[in-house]
């Protein structure tokens, strides 16, 4: 647990992404893009998408933040300065595009302070703004930055028909992202609609009793966390073996991208059934629930749409809550360069380790063993909580992503308590990670 808060909050957050530059470029373009596609939506899909997407924040103050922290950490480089420079003119920051201009000049690149200056800072124009234009063109390719200096500059020469055709161009690029938000709204609202239907059959009385899972389970505590101390000693030693086979096979290996993660938890399901389950006469699928008993499979259905219903309306209420604290979660925690520019196979591989492993193992971890050893000894809310705690910690997000990690530890810890059953955690925790694979596929992809 230590090497792992300290691998992911140590040094700069850039440090987890190979290409920032790249990836806050596509992140900030396609946010502009759906800011302005959105007007033309209606109030609540607005409001819906400022909760579940936005976190109702100022997106352009926070690219300005982004690209601020970018810059630091990449100091020269043209291409970030530039997107930084249009960001502070789209913000009224005529101080900061003055200095960026008088630093460009001062360095010698006349052409893209005089862009600059005539698009945001009324300079005169020297060489005629069909040629700034061609500039701009240069300058940035195809999206909102160069949407942006393009439309200023056609202001500047009152030319409504270039601005008119510029507007129109961008439109038609939009429009896509906007059906795809529309249809990742859609799906919110059919787990919260889900959800409402399982609460309603739970609090009739129905039964929710899936399966007979070992919650308190019959070994020591001593013996729990020996198997998920050796557990994870034996994971360390099998991904060093991983690493060094990619760096003989190559270090984007489909292969063994997809194979890491299933062989990374060999050792800890072995021990667990060797030392857990096999001396109280039981194997893993039957201590941890994954069989529906008789009479089970209704529960199952109706305690995973409440569950799946439960986590949207989390991340809505967390909407809420960063709105009126100000605080979002860094971009870094969740975007994904495989998913996001990937090849076919690699983005394959990471939807296949994001959606099917990450949910099954982590549940079995931190449900099937951490949890309950942890209510070996302890009554059921001090060890859902403390296993919550550990779990979002594990994932090493910042205030907002660890909040919304540690209420879903926390639900679905009370959930395999109440049902006896990973399924209903692990199918819910498989709809969280399609909802953000889904995202990061239909707006960045």
């Amino acid at each position: 647990m230590a090497l792992a808060v300290r691998v992911h909050l140590a040094g700069s957050r850039l440090d987890s992404i190979d290409d920032p530059g790249r990836a806050l470029g596509l992140i900030v373009e396609r946010t502009m893009d759906l800011e302005d596609a959105l007007t033309g939506a209606t109030a609540w899909e607005r409001r819906v998408y400022e909760l579940t997407v936005s976190d109702g924040r100022n997106e352009l103050h926070e690219a300005i933040a982004w690209y601020e922290e970018l810059a630091d950490t990449v100091p020269g480089e043209p291409g970030v300065q530039l997107r930084l420079a249009i960001l502070y003119g789209e913000a009224g920051r005529t101080d900061e595009v003055l200095e960026t201009v008088d630093r460009w000049r001062a360095r010698g690149d006349v052409a893209r302070a005089e862009v600059l200056a005539a698009a945001y800072l009324d300079a005169p124009v020297e060489r005629g703004v069909a040629r700034l234009r061609e500039a701009a063109t240069r300058m940035v390719e195809p999206g909102w930055f160069r949407d942006r200096l393009l439309v200023r500059l056609a202001d500047r020469a009152d030319d409504a028909g270039a601005r008119a055709a510029i507007l129109a161009e961008a439109r038609a690029r939009t429009a896509p992202l906007l059906r795809r938000v529309r249809l990742l709204t859609a799906g919110e609202m059919i787990t919260v609609g889900l959800g409402l239907a399982g609460l309603v059959v739970v609090l009739r009385g129905r039964r929710v009793r899936v399966d007979a899972a070992l919650v308190p389970p019959p070994w020591r505590v001593r013996d729990g966390v020996e198997v998920l101390v050796r557990g994870a000693g034996g994971g360390v030693l099998v991904l060093v073996i991983v690493y060094a086979l990619g760096r003989w096979r190559g270090p984007n290996d489909p292969l063994l991208s997809a194979l890491s993660m299933p062989l990374m938890y060999v050792p800890l399901l072995w021990l667990a059934r060797r030392r857990l389950f096999a001396p109280v006469g039981v194997g893993l699928t039957r201590g941890l629930g994954w069989l529906p008993a008789p009479g089970g499979w209704r529960a199952l259905v109706w305690t995973t749409a409440l569950l799946v219903g439960a986590g949207t309306a989390i991340d809505l209420a967390l909407g809420l809550l960063s709105e009126a604290t100000n605080m979002s979660s860094h971009w870094t925690e969740w975007f994904d360069e495989d998913l996001a520019w990937g090849s076919p196979a690699v983005a394959a591989t990471s939807l296949l380790g994001t959606v099917l492993f990450a949910p099954v193992f982590e549940e079995i971890v931190f449900r099937g063993l951490l949890y309950a050893t942890l209510r070996r000894r302890l009554a059921w809310p001090i060890a859902a909580t403390l296993s919550a705690a550990v779990f979002a910690l594990a994932h090493g997000y910042g205030a907002a992503g660890f909040g919304s990690v540690f209420l879903s530890g926390l639900l679905w810890a009370i959930a395999y308590e109440r049902t006896g059953s990973l399924l209903p955690n692990t199918v819910a925790h498989l709809v969280n990670n399609v909802a953000a694979a889904l995202g990061v596929l239909l707006l960045l992809r």
